[in-house]
This record gives structure tokens, sequence and C-alpha cells, in this order.
């Protein structure tokens, strides 16, 4: 009797949670990226994939929150930019992001990455302004 009642448990919670129909854990690129900031004008903040799976560039996306502006005010609303086509990125592998208008230095940098099969995404790796 305990055993079918852990059983039904079991079914109803991978039911009702949707940890049984989602792929995104087991498509979910393990991949270590670091952070190089320079502060300039403009800021630049230059993201390494260091090791681990390649990851196709179209699905990866920046977020960043916290940013400054041109004029001194923050900028409190997510700034989301794609990192493009459908090239890979692999190990060694650089991206910089610069925008003319933003003063990163108090800013919070996510990598995102979106899968194609689905609109779930995981956070690959965060930078926060030192």
């Amino acid at each position: 009797m305990v055993a079918i009642t852990v059983l039904l448990a079991a079914t109803a919670a991978t039911f009702f949670l949707d940890l049984g129909s989602g792929n995104l854990g087991q498509n979910t690129p393990q991949a270590a990226f670091t952070f190089d900031y320079d502060a300039g004008s403009p800021d630049s903040l230059t993201i390494e994939h260091r090791s681990g799976d390649s990851v196709r560039a179209g699905s990866l996306y920046i977020t960043v929150s916290g940013a400054s502006t041109a004029n001194g005010q923050h900028d409190f609303t997510s700034i989301d930019k794609t990192l493009g086509d459908s090239s890979e990125i692999t190990a060694g592998s650089r991206v910089t992001f610069s925008e003319s208008s933003l003063d990163l230095s108090d800013a919070t940098v996510t990598l995102n990455w979106q899968s194609p099969d689905s609109d779930r995404s995981i956070q690959l790796a965060s930078w926060e302004a030192p």
C-alpha cells in the first residue's frame, strides 16, 4: 500500500511540476564563462567562453540591469541583447559588449541561454560591477 502511494505521488509530482516533459535540462549547455570589465569611454565588458559545450550564438542573450545612462540617470529596466547569428561559440571565443550610452560601473550583466525548442531560458553566467 505504501509503495502504491509513493508511486502515485511521484507520478502526480512529475505531471504537475512538469518535470518529465521538458528537455531543457538535457539540452542545456554546460559551459564556463568569464567577464573582463574595462571602464572607459564607452565602458566595455568582454565575455569569454572558457570551457565546456559549444553554444549557438543566436541562443545566447545578455541582460543588463542597473546601468547608468550617459546623462547619469539609472536605467532600472533590463536591456536584452541577442548575440546574433547561428555561429557556434566555443572555448576561447570572446564577445565584447559595449553601448556608448551606458555606464556599467553599477550594473549587473547576465548571460542567458534560450532553448531553441521552447520559450524557456536559463542563466549561464553573471557579472556584477566591482
